[in-house]
């Protein structure tokens, strides 16, 4: 059969081009094998119609390799809107195999195959059902529907995306006639225009050529191209502008298919409006996961890129607990070493708000602006202000300050009291805005607890297989390969750097620190410690629970604290 010579040379560069990094980028489309298939049927019901034709042609680099073609009996008669369509009449199929002797040939076709058809949910859905009612497993090919892809290529180009209309525009050696054989060999020259089409998108593999169909063929995608040559394996990358800033910082564990698949039509808009100032990407490896989220953290923090979420705002607020000559719960810009307690920090003043109230609500803390004159407001009414009583407004600030570095149950015990109090009195809605404020808050204070814990350790070594690890201060400053604990010990130390341990966190070591502090909560006896030069105490047990009680159907539910 012939085919077109421009398309076999196509498929011949494409696989002189990729030949030598096949592992590397996938299956080159030179190395698929198509099965492109067609049935003509007595309806358009897979439940309630049957198969009267199959026919079927392998393809690999542009040449035919197989073929298969027969009539199949549909032990019932074919309607005449049928007959007049296909030309295939009653007499015709008298003589032909049922569906259930054709079935293990054509199994034994497409075995191994990408399987190739236009509007492949007709095709495949028939042959499935009819798998199915002779209980053959049904088909785990790898499917292409030529009627999606022409859909997202050919875009404005014409009017519909029938194989008669593509055929047509596209001017294409085999005109289909809804005959199953002349249809497939339509669509072999149509797949074959949509591989050279996006071949000028960089589109060479086969698990991309799939993608297509949830792609946007716009502008950006012929940037796909920057990503051509990029590894697989463990990394950061980073999105590049016109004058080198970075854009955008992420980690992936196989940056080659987390990266392109940006490409791949990412429906969020600030994606898109990424890739239209991308000119760039840069690529960092790293050994191990670990490595590469402190990187990413790390160049979030200093790089501050405009399309991470966590880079776009730069101002930082802590939570500021006094507990010396003043006593007071307030926020701050900037910490001090003055003797207070810091919580953060945070990204917002709304953020650090949020906290002080939570607060608030399980201490009686003043929340008036000069708590000396404060005399009986209506906070204290509420039972929410320690009023004109100095002692209790201090024992409260203190209590705020040993649960932040801690002793969680200070704050955690009045508000399960409190919801638990307000569900009683069947005030639901102000209890689960007590049990939301409760569960926030544990989770910053959880947070706090884990980085202020990897911090008291001191210098840290981590061990993950033959990869070791050193953390000091909260912070990673060294990594290296060896061959037994006593040579990575004597590497590791003699490199690495000074970090001093402060009061308060800035942005970029809190960021660091919890990282790690996540990835050892994560970690199941996949990395081990070998030595710690500081007081380990590094939770291991799951964020705070309390119970919440409905009176109205006298039950409790545990509910966990995120």
């Amino acid at each position: 059969m012939f085919l077109h010579r421009r398309t076999y040379v196509r498929y011949r560069e494409q696989s002189v081009l990729h030949q030598t990094s096949f592992d590397e980028l996938g299956t080159p489309l030179s190395g698929a094998t198509f099965c492109v298939l067609d049935l003509e049927t007595t309806g358009g019901s897979p439940e309630d119609d049957s198969i009267t034709e199959v026919a079927a042609l392998k393809v690999r680099r542009g040449e035919v390799v197989g073929s298969f073609q027969t009539l199949v009996n549909p032990q019932r008669p074919v309607p005449a809107f049928i007959r007049a369509l296909t030309g295939i009449s009653n007499e015709d199929l008298v003589d032909a195999e049922p569906i259930d002797a054709v079935l293990p040939s054509l199994l034994e076709f497409v075995k191994g195959t990408v399987l190739v058809a236009h509007n492949a949910r007709f095709d495949v859905g028939f042959i499935n059902i009819a798998l199915t009612r002779l209980d053959y497993p049904r088909l785990t090919n790898r499917v292409l529907d030529t009627a999606l892809l022409a859909r997202k290529i050919l875009a404005g180009e014409v009017p519909n995306h029938r194989l008669s209309t593509l055929a047509g525009y596209l001017r294409t050696a085999h005109q289909p006639c809804h005959r199953a054989m002349p249809d497939v060999l339509a669509t072999v020259d149509l797949l074959h225009h949509l591989i050279e089409r996006v071949a000028g998108f960089g589109i060479t593999t086969l698990e991309d050529f799939c993608s297509i169909s949830s792609t946007r063929l716009d502008g950006t995608f012929r940037k796909i191209t920057l990503a051509a040559d990029l590894p697989r394996g463990i990394g950061v990358y980073r999105f590049l502008g016109s004058q080198g800033q970075t854009l955008y910082v992420g980690k992936a564990t196989d940056v080659r298919s987390r990266v392109r698949s940006y490409f791949f039509g990412d429906p969020r808009r600030r994606m898109r409006d990424l890739l239209r100032e991308t000119q760039d990407l840069k690529i960092e490896q790293h050994a191990t996961l670990l490595e590469a989220e402190v990187a990413e953290a790390r160049a979030i923090a200093l790089e501050k890129p405009p399309y991470n979420r966590r880079g776009k705002n730069e101002r930082t607020w802590y939570v500021k607990i006094a507990s010396e000559r003043s006593p007071k719960v307030a926020t701050a810009r900037t910490p001090k070493e003055d003797g207070s307690t810091y919580l953060g920090p945070f990204p917002s003043m709304k953020t650090a708000k949020a906290v002080i109230d939570a607060l608030r609500t399980a201490l009686p803390i003043h929340r008036c602006t000069e708590p000396r004159s404060c005399n009986r407001c209506a906070f204290h009414e509420f039972g929410t202000c320690a009023g004109g009583d100095a002692d209790a407004h201090r024992a409260a600030v203190d209590a705020a300050g040993a649960a932040v570095v801690g002793d969680f149950a200070r704050v955690l015990q009045p508000l399960r009291e409190r919801m638990w109090t307000l569900a009683d009195k069947q005030r639901f809605e102000e209890a689960e805005e007590v049990r939301s404020q409760a569960a926030f808050l544990a989770s910053v204070m959880q947070r706090a607890s884990e980085i202020r814990c990897l911090q008291d350790a001191g210098d840290v070594v981590i061990a993950c297989d033959n990869r070791f690890i050193l953390v000091r201060n909260g912070r990673m400053v060294a990594a290296r390969h060896a061959a037994s604990e006593s040579a990575a010990l004597r590497e590791l130390f003699c490199d690495a750097p000074d970090v001093e341990k402060s009061s308060f966190l800035s942005a970029v070591t809190e960021r660091e620190a919890a990282v790690i502090a996540g990835w050892f909560r994560k970690q199941n006896g996949i990395a081990r410690l070998v030595s710690v030069s500081g007081t380990w105490a590094m939770p291991v047990t799951a964020r705070p629970t309390f119970d919440f009680r409905c009176p109205e159907k006298g039950e409790r539910r545990l509910v966990r604290l995120r």
